[in-house]
């Protein structure tokens, strides 16, 4: 009788391109990989038999049937596998885990794509050996996830992790959830351009508007990334007193800035209330590919 041999498939379904690998056991070890676009103008319909696809190519080169992972940007409910919420405006209201499953005639583990970026960090990037990790994307929005012991913790109502849409300031920008003054609307590079923008008018990338601040070229780029850091390290801070973790590791493209790790952490250790701040504040360490690993990871 033939052993069985452990295959895992991840997916990491975003707004433009759609990203597979099939691996061993081990999440990191990758058999294969593959890259296709995204059909989500084409309909949800479309967008789940391209899913199914996916898995049904990969899953016939395994000696076993593998353990599918999906990541998704969005919600999906734990009760009834029905996605809140998505940037991929298709998502939103369908059945996802129920659909893709019966399309692909296999099991599909589906979770937030932060989350997956929070598991692969714990389990073999920046968060490794740490018990309680929190995992912080800071791109065009700001969100996360939560590991506890090794596994994702989602919450009652799959919104663990959900922080970009904690309010800060109930007048403030708002935000396409609808509501306003939510943290992605200023902890995050779409935050920082907009408070420059309605600063001075003028547009200018997150990265130069850092830049011309680190320089003192620019005196309205040094205000912004103040107000922008004063925010970042009250946020952290907050989740400090929320979850008391081990390690938070920081993603996304705003994650490159040195400031998050120095002056910020810093001003983290002067709002909570320890002596000494024992909580990691690190980098990621395994970048764009960290949504696959992490869906495999999932599976």
């Amino acid at each position: 009788m033939e052993s069985f041999v452990m295959r895992r498939i991840g997916i990491d379904l975003g707004g433009t391109k759609i990203e597979t690998i099939l691996t061993t056991e081990n999440p990191m070890e990758v058999l294969e990989r593959r890259r296709v676009p995204t059909l989500q103008t084409e309909g949800y319909e479309a967008l789940v038999q391209e899913l199914a696809t996916l898995i049904q190519e990969l899953q016939e080169k395994c000696e076993g049937k593998a353990r599918v992972g999906l990541g998704i940007p969005g919600v999906m409910s734990p009760q009834d596998g029905v996605v809140a919420t998505s940037n991929i405006l298709c998502l939103s209201g369908q059945s996802l885990q129920a659909d893709l499953e019966n399309a692909a005639g296999c099991g599909v583990t589906i979770g937030n794509d932060a989350n997956c970026f929070a598991l692969i960090e714990a389990l073999h990037g920046a968060g490794k050996g740490f018990g309680v990790v929190l995992g912080v994307i800071l791109g065009t929005g700001m969100g996360g996830g939560v590991v506890y012991q090794g596994r994702v913790w989602p919450g009652a109502q799959g919104l663990a992790g959900e922080w970009g849409h904690s309010t800060i300031d109930p007048q403030g920008a708002l935000c396409y959830c609808g509501r306003s003054g939510c943290q992605e609307q200023y902890i995050s590079g779409t935050g920082i351009r907009r408070m420059y923008r309605e600063r001075t008018g003028r547009e200018k990338s997150a990265p130069e508007i850092h830049d011309h601040a680190k320089d003192g070229a620019d005196p309205d780029a040094q205000a912004v990334m103040a107000t922008f850091l004063e925010l970042y390290a009250q946020a952290l801070a907050n989740l400090i007193f929320c979850f008391d973790p081990d390690a938070i590791v920081i993603g996304g493209g705003v994650s490159n800035l040195p400031m998050l790790y120095n002056e910020g952490r810093e001003r983290i250790a002067e709002l909570v209330l320890n002596r000494e701040l024992s909580t990691q504040i690190r980098p990621n360490q395994l970048g764009d590919a960290s949504g696959v690993y992490g869906a495999a990871a999932l599976a």
